[in-house]
């Protein structure tokens, strides 16, 4: 209740009813019907909850089409030991590899990218050099080895403290960031912007927005929503 002003009347209204934070499945109706599928990273560290809870959530995301990565914990990013315990135990959910991580609070080092590649990652996205602008440097992607990193372009956190973006200018923020990778041509091919948005604010004034930047960026032509796993694929197609 600390933070109620950051919801709508009637999320406030139904609190009793429905947890605002709890969106999984409002996500996968957004993204069903503008026919999209997406990556969803869990974490298996909670300071007051247990990824187990998740159970049901994973197994219907993955039976429906969507990718599942870990959420590493910032703990785990020096010790090689504690990272493979998490993707164990994710797995253990999965029931299949888990190839995607993200480090929480995206925490990293110039180590990691090596940790990860001997444990069997394919992919990253736990950089992001600016909080408060959107530059070219937080787009497309490198590897580090055979390690693909995705830098992030947007999360949804940032929109909102450190670039005071208001909720009416998001979707021209996002033509913006689409007209800036367009022009730098990155690639010959494609580029790539990474966007990060968590379930927990679709019902807070900004998150609420994701519908709508679903509608702009499928409306867009020259514009391809695809999981990690899959960009990660057409990555290493090309190199």
């Amino acid at each position: 209740m600390a933070r109620k002003d950051r919801f709508d009347d009637e999320a406030i209204k139904n609190i009793h009813i429905k947890n605002p934070y709890y969106n999984i499945p409002e996500i996968m109706s957004l993204e069903e019907k503008f026919g999209v599928r997406t990556t969803f990273f869990f974490r298996t560290i909670y300071e007051n909850g247990s990824y187990l809870d998740y159970e049901d959530d994973i197994q219907s995301l993955i039976k429906n089409g969507w990718e599942i990565g870990l959420h590493s914990d910032p703990s785990s990013v020096e010790n090689i030991d504690k990272l493979k315990e998490e993707k164990t135990l994710l797995e253990n959910l999965t029931k299949q590899k888990v190839l995607a991580n993200r480090v929480h609070y995206l925490k990293s080092n110039s180590e990691l990218p090596h940790k990860l590649q001997s444990l069997g990652f394919v992919y990253d996205s736990s950089i992001k050099k600016f909080r408060d602008t959107i530059e070219l440097d937080d787009m497309n992607y490198y590897k580090i080895d055979k390690l693909i990193e995705f830098p992030i372009t947007i999360m949804d956190a940032y929109l909102f403290t450190y670039m005071k973006i208001d909720e009416n200018d998001i979707i021209g923020t996002f033509a913006r960031m689409l007209k800036m990778g367009n022009e730098a041509s990155l690639n010959n091919d494609f580029n790539i912007v990474s966007i990060l948005w968590h379930d927990n604010v679709l019902k807070m004034k900004g998150g609420r927005m994701y519908e709508k930047i679903l509608e702009y960026l499928t409306s867009q032509e020259n514009v391809k929503i695809v999981r990690g796993i899959d960009l990660a694929e057409i990555v290493n197609a090309v190199r």
